[in-house]
């Protein structure tokens, strides 16, 4: 299992600090340690005491840890003193530690100071030059960069100045009114990504900062790329937000465990994992597709567009029709009433989509009535509702994820690479509906109702869950080629 080290305060209410650390690490799938720099009394509506570890004493639990179990990746938080300080930054090259994340806390949610003025000057010279990446907020960055920030350009250019000064990747967070929910991430001279996100109206924010630093620490433990880093913890915090948890006086934290399902609240048979892992050979190829990749950039041939999505639209008909089925394979209400919801979802928002296209390119409904399946649609289709007709509820689940979860990651990925994608004037609205908060919520609760429904699954029943994911997968690929040709 990989592992992850958080140095921070703690939080006496739990939404952020070394809690909100751990908790995140923890459902991401890491396993978290801590080293604790200060005890901070502390809720939603403020901060009453702090009180330092000494600087000895913060060594002594960052070497019981090094000596021991080993972290795959390190999180700094708040340290409020330039002593604190230097024991990390002598300790963190000492070890030749790696994966360091460093969220520079200079101000609580609330408006409470977290740290001395001196010790910024040192967080800075000493800390983030060893960092992988440092995660400053607007007011943060303006201290970092020297500049005023006011909208994306100064975001840009702060960015810059951090990364040329320090020498580390720089992840400018949004909100504080500048350009709220996107962040901007520099990774070197020029070199500038975009990670839009969708504001979402929840006044519950204590502990953001932290959860989402944690949660790239924890991606970058595992080994995903700094990109895929950010990008995979903007989606847990968005769905931590989304939770609409509401506690305290004050702006209050977040649901970490949003996600939290199985018997004693816990990823018993790690199934995405074991999904993952059956196409871990198959999904990076979709987003390097050359169909994919012309949505993408904006230059695939429009002709090829409009042929997909035509066969697009004939396979979500047959799609549609595995839900149905899935009705009557349910065992329980609420798995009818959400089959029954996605189908109605995929009536009324994706084929609505589709509709709009055909539109555009004035494919009439006696033309759409007319064309047949081409064989790889065909072939697709068929396994999928064979499979209806002949398995159970989680089999069901099984084949329906596989489009759902790899096409949410496509547009999603096509984000990453280029963040005008969705502003394209004809791909946009394909991006935008497959990248978006409510097509994730959706697949979200697809993939917990699959969790749930094979938590007393065999070893055997699981490995033919994950072959009818994988075989789907296949099926998804030849739908790919089909569409460039």
């Amino acid at each position: 299992m990989k592992t992850a080290l958080t140095i921070a305060g703690s939080d006496s209410s739990g939404g952020a600090g070394i809690q909100a650390d751990i908790k995140t690490i923890t459902m991401n799938g890491v396993f978290a340690m801590s080293a604790v720099t200060a005890l901070t009394a502390q809720n939603t509506t403020g901060v009453t005491g702090i009180l330092e570890s000494s600087p000895e004493f913060l060594r002594q639990q960052i070497d019981a840890v090094f000596e021991d179990i080993f972290p795959d990746a390190v999180k700094i938080g708040m340290v409020s003193s330039s002593e604190l300080i230097h024991v990390i930054a002598e300790s963190l090259t000492h070890y030749h530690a790696r994966n360091i994340v460093v969220d520079p806390v200079m101000v609580s949610t609330s408006g409470s100071r977290l740290i001395a003025e001196d010790a910024v000057k040192t967080l800075a010279e000493e800390l983030l030059p060893l960092s992988t990446v440092a995660t400053p907020n607007i007011p943060e960055a303006e201290i970092l960069s020297g500049i005023e920030i006011h909208n994306q350009n100064d975001m840009k250019e702060a960015a810059a100045k951090i990364n040329a000064k320090y020498g580390c990747s720089v992840l400018v967070k949004g909100g504080h009114d500048v350009n709220d929910a996107n962040d901007l991430l520099c990774t070197g001279h020029d070199s500038f990504t975009w990670f839009y996100g969708n504001h979402i109206d929840n006044p519950n924010t204590h502990g953001t900062g932290c959860t989402l630093s944690s949660a790239i620490a924890a991606n970058l433990a595992k080994g995903y790329s700094l990109n895929d880093s950010v990008g995979r913890a903007k989606e847990y915090i968005s769905g931590a937000l989304s939770a609409m948890l509401n506690l305290g006086k004050g702006r209050g934290p977040m649901n970490h465990a949003f996600n939290l399902t199985g018997k004693f609240s816990e990823h018993h048979n790690g199934l995405l994992e074991r999904l993952m892992d059956s196409v871990k050979d198959i999904w990076p190829e979709y987003n390097n597709h050359p169909f994919v990749k012309g949505i993408e950039t904006g230059t695939l041939d429009p002709q090829k567009f409009k042929n997909y999505i035509i066969q697009d639209y004939l396979y979500l008909n047959e799609y549609s029709k595995v839900f149905a089925l899935g009705v009557a394979k349910a065992k329980s209400l609420d798995t009818m009433k959400l089959f029954s919801g996605v189908i109605q979802a995929i009536t009324n928002v994706e084929m609505n989509v589709h509709n709009g296209y055909m539109g555009r390119f004035n494919v009439s409904q006696s033309e759409l009535d007319e064309t047949q399946r081409k064989l790889p649609n065909l072939s697709y289709t068929s396994y999928m509702l064979r499979i209806a007709y002949e398995e159970g509820e989680p089999e069901v689940l099984a084949a329906i994820l596989s489009c759902a979860l790899s096409y949410e990651d496509i547009a999603k990925q096509m984000l990453r690479n280029n963040p005008k994608a969705v502003e394209h004037e004809l791909y946009g609205n394909w991006v935008k509906c497959y990248s978006g908060e409510e097509y994730s919520k959706l697949n979200r609760v697809l993939l917990n109702t699959l969790e749930e429904a094979v938590k007393d699954y065999s070893e055997q029943q699981l490995e033919h869950i994950a072959e009818i994911f994988r075989v789907c997968s296949l099926y998804e690929m030849g739908f790919w080629d089909m569409a460039n040709e």
